[in-house]
């Protein structure tokens, strides 16, 4: 048993916390209905704002790829992707796992050449000229035309 009345702001912040990724560890995400869904999105985003996690948008919602998605586009764009995202990855978000988080800095080879992609999304790299082919460039900076 917990005495919550010895407890400073900061342990029972913690004990908030968990509490509140514990129950929705416990919920049942796997065909809830579209209210009942609703109502979890609701829990989830208040346990996020308990976290001190903020967003710019975090409220449309759609059908897709055979499931409920939601838009995140976060505060702290830095650590989180922006896109949509299924109920369980929000949940894991508050875990701070799952695709919403950015992993740690990889090393990039310097060999491979420039990015080819970013965040799943091709990149067509555009000639310094109108006369020129990409593949006649040499450096790989991005500018602004």
């Amino acid at each position: 048993m917990i005495d919550i009345q010895s407890l400073d702001i900061y342990q029972l912040e913690q004990l908030r916390d968990a509490i509140n990724r514990r129950l929705l560890q416990m919920r049942r995400t796997e065909g809830l209905r579209l209210p009942e869904l609703l109502q979890l999105f609701e829990e989830v985003k208040t346990t996020l704002q308990g976290q001190g996690k903020e967003w710019h948008s975090l409220e449309r919602w759609q059908w897709m790829d055979g499931g409920i998605k939601f838009w995140l586009n976060p505060n702290d764009q830095d650590l989180y992707h922006t896109g949509w995202f299924s109920i369980d990855e929000l949940i894991a978000w508050t875990y701070d796992s799952g695709p919403v988080m950015i992993e740690e800095d990889v090393e990039v080879d310097e060999e491979a050449g420039p990015y080819q992609q970013a965040g799943g999304v091709s990149i067509t790299w555009l000639p310094k000229s109108r006369g020129s082919s990409t593949s006649d460039r040499e450096d790989t900076d991005l500018r602004l035309i």
